[in-house]
């Protein structure tokens, strides 16, 4: 992820995240990335993750543990360095994140996104599901897909999205979810496209006429 433009967020001003946005925290060489919800704050001192939907033997969490946290809002991936402060294991599984005094923004759309509406299947592991790509660029894209329990520690995991085109034609495009997003009956997905091929590019730019690859 880009780390250009870099601005500082002033800690007069309360963090630009709202409860509930998806949290992504990254460790440093302690497994898997661990997803979670943003629940609480005391703005210039902590933030407080609800990370109860992981297996408790999946969090290797420790006090003192630094930490890179990763946020989206308004369609910008936005990072910061921390520290655990305090996990809890009951009633619920909280982590306690030390405030940040720096906040990095790495906008996702370092290639232009259009807007659309092309039906898509999404699929990963064994599970498929119907959905919407919202907004797309050579890149990657954004999705809105019906949600489901199995919808669980999706972050960073790879997904394949179909494209319908032509009469009985798909187009197969591998990428990785950046990040995911409850919203009622649907989870919206940050896709970062793998590699994609001149034939796939083409097929994308009929589908979107106004994009330009």
């Amino acid at each position: 992820m880009s780390k250009k433009n870099p601005h500082r967020i002033d800690l007069s001003q309360r963090l630009f995240i709202e409860l509930g946005t998806s949290i992504l925290i990254e460790t440093h060489g302690k497994g898997n990335p661990l997803s979670g919800k943003l629940v609480g704050m005391k703005v210039g001192d902590y933030l407080i993750v609800d990370i109860s939907e992981i297996n408790s033997d999946n969090i290797s969490l420790s006090k003192q543990d630094p930490v890179l946290v990763k946020y989206v809002n308004l369609e910008d991936i936005f990072n910061f360095s921390s520290m655990v402060l305090r996990v809890l294991t009951q009633p619920d599984s909280l982590v306690f994140l030390q405030y940040p005094d720096m906040v990095e923004s790495g906008n996702i759309r370092s290639h232009k996104r259009v807007d659309c509406f092309l039906p898509i299947r999404a699929k990963t592991g064994d599970f498929h599901a119907p959905g919407v790509a919202v907004n797309i660029s050579a890149r990657g894209c954004l999705c809105m897909v019906d949600h489901s329990h199995l919808w669980k520690d999706i972050n960073t995991k790879d997904i394949e999205l179909l494209f319908s085109y032509g009469d009985l034609e798909t187009l197969s495009i591998i990428g990785e979810i950046r990040t995911s997003q409850i919203q009622g009956s649907k989870i919206k997905l940050s896709i970062k496209f793998n590699k994609i091929n001149t034939f796939s590019q083409s097929i994308i730019s009929t589908l979107v006429p106004a994009l330009r690859l």
